[in-house]
C-alpha cells in the first residue's frame, strides 16, 4: 500500500528517452578521427607536388648552360676565352770572364765538296747501255759462308769432267738455301742452260770505279728470281742453292772476274772487304 501524497501533486517519474544517434557514414564517405582531434589533410598530394617541383628544378639546372644563367649578372666578369697577358719578364743573361781568361779566335773551318764518281756504263745483251753506280755495300752470297768444300785454285777433280784448277769457291749452306747478290749491280745473265754451271746468274758491279762480275752457278731449276737488265741491291735474292750442271751435290759455285775475264779468288776478295 502506497503512502498518501500530501501537498502539491507529486511530479510524475521522468520517463527515459532513447538517445538520439547520428547517422553513421560508411568508410568510403568520411575518415574516422580519434576523439578530441581534428581531421588532417592527406599528405600524399602534398609530397607529390614537392617531388614534381624538385624534378623540374633539376631539369632546368642541367639543361641550361652556366653562361646562360650568369648572363644576367650585373657584376662584370672576365671571359673564359679572353687571352691571358704574359707577365713573364725575361732577364738577359750575362757571362763574366775572369781576369785570367784568354780570348782566342777559332780558325774558320774549310769544306771540300767532291762530286760523286761517274757510273760505269755497261753493255748488256738485249738491253743495251746500263749505268752502274759505284757502291761500297758488300755482303756474303749465303748466310753461312764458313761452310765450304772446294776453294779457289788447284785441286783434285771431284768428278769425271770436273776441273783440276777450280775457277771459283764452293759454298755448302744446304739445298734450297737463298743465294744473294754480293753487292748492288745489274743482272747481265740469267739462264737455266749454263752448261757445266747449270742454272746460272751473273751480276755486274761498280766497286770503287772498277767493273767486277759475280757468277752464281748450280742453282735449282725454277728458282731464278731476277731477269736480265734488272737492277739489284746487295743481299737481294737471286735464286736457291741446287745441284744443276756438273755438280756432285747441292752447293753454290761462286766465280768472280774483272773486265779482262780472268777469274780470281772470290772468297779472299770478300773476306778482305767484309771482315
Amino acid at each position: 500500500m502506497s503512502s498518501p501524497m500530501h501537498g502539491r501533486r507529486a511530479a510524475a517519474p521522468a520517463r527515459s528517452r532513447p538517445a538520439r544517434t547520428a547517422p553513421v557514414a560508411s568508410l568510403s564517405e568520411a575518415p574516422i578521427a580519434a576523439e578530441g582531434t581534428r581531421l588532417r589533410t592527406p599528405l600524399r598530394p602534398l609530397l607529390s607536388l614537392i617531388a614534381m617541383s624538385f624534378a623540374g628544378a633539376m631539369m632546368v639546372a642541367t639543361s641550361v648552360p652556366a653562361l646562360a644563367i650568369t648572363a644576367t649578372d650585373a657584376e662584370p666578369r672576365a671571359s673564359v676565352y679572353a687571352p691571358v697577358e704574359d707577365t713573364v719578364e725575361y732577364v738577359p743573361q750575362t757571362v763574366e770572364v775572369g781576369s785570367d781568361g784568354v780570348m782566342t779566335t777559332l780558325a774558320a773551318e774549310q769544306y771540300h765538296v767532291e762530286a760523286a764518281p761517274p757510273p760505269i756504263v755497261s753493255q748488256v745483251a738485249s738491253v743495251g747501255s746500263v749505268a752502274i753506280v759505284d757502291t761500297d755495300a758488300i755482303v756474303w752470297p749465303v748466310l753461312t759462308p764458313d761452310r765450304r768444300s772446294s776453294g779457289f785454285g788447284p785441286r783434285s777433280a771431284p768428278c769425271a769432267g770436273c776441273s783440276t784448277n777450280h775457277d771459283g769457291v764452293d759454298f755448302n749452306p744446304g739445298n734450297g738455301t737463298p743465294v744473294m747478290s754480293i753487292a748492288d749491280g745489274v743482272v747481265v745473265l740469267a739462264t737455266e742452260s749454263g752448261g757445266g754451271l747449270g742454272v746460272n746468274v751473273e751480276v755486274q758491279h761498280n766497286i770503287g770505279g772498277e767493273l767486277v762480275t759475280s757468277s752464281y752457278g748450280h742453282m735449282q731449276y725454277g728458282s731464278i728470281a731476277v731477269s736480265v737488265g734488272q737492277q739489284v741491291a746487295a743481299g737481294q735474292q737471286l735464286g736457291l742453292v741446287g745441284t744443276t750442271g756438273q755438280s756432285t751435290g747441292p752447293h753454290l759455285h761462286l766465280e768472280m772476274f774483272g773486265v779482262d775475264g780472268v777469274r780470281f779468288d772470290g772468297f779472299a776478295w770478300l773476306a778482305a772487304r767484309i771482315g
